[in-house]
């Protein structure tokens, strides 16, 4: 189940809210990223018995809080206001079957392209520990146009662009190039 918690309503739901802020302020490379995160839209993820498993962080940002190569790569991209939504997220050691996590990837990948019509947006930008990025990029295959990997990164985060729009049937088509690097130009 999932719950998406905008900064209005960070007081109804203020456990999940202290979880993500928790999460975000022990990891330092992290919270130099999502410092404002009070301004956050937070997804929490729950299991059947309310508790929550993880989740995602969403705050927009101006450009020059990413990392020097993605902002680069979305210099001609970006809104004039050279504002862009950023998101991490957070997977609490989830022991799903690999044909489950496929399935998980794809719910959660489902709601943030949800977000992004929301907000209309074509892409986030993602700030991600490296358990996280594999879980996205090796078991649910989600659609990253841009890719900072963790050692390519002096924060030993991986850093990209995810796309919203790429249609959902291709989402978990194996990827014929290198898992290590890729870069795919947006469409305008």
């Amino acid at each position: 189940m999932f719950n998406i918690i905008e900064p209005k309503d960070h007081h109804l739901f203020k456990t999940i809210v202290d979880f993500f802020s928790r999460f975000i302020i022990e990891r330092d490379m992290l919270y130099y990223s999502f410092q404002d995160h009070k301004r956050a839209t937070f997804i929490a993820i729950k299991n059947q018995s309310d508790s929550v498993l993880g989740g995602a962080i969403l705050l927009k940002q101006r450009i020059g809080i990413l990392h020097q190569r993605v902002g680069q790569h979305l210099s001609t991209l970006a809104p004039n206001n050279g504002e862009v939504w950023t998101c991490s997220l957070f997977l609490q050691g989830e022991n799903h079957s690999l044909s489950q996590g496929e399935s998980f990837c794809k719910l959660f990948y489902q709601q943030l392209v949800a977000f992004g019509m929301k907000e209309k947006i074509e892409f986030l930008c993602m700030i991600l520990e490296q358990g996280e990025y594999f879980f996205t990029e090796i078991i649910g295959s989600w659609p990253y146009v841009f890719e900072v990997q963790p050692h390519e990164s002096r924060d030993g985060l991986f850093h990209g662009i995810l796309s919203l729009t790429i249609n959902s049937s291709t989402l978990h088509k194996k990827k014929e190039e290198s898992i290590f690097y890729k870069e795919i130009k947006l469409a305008a």
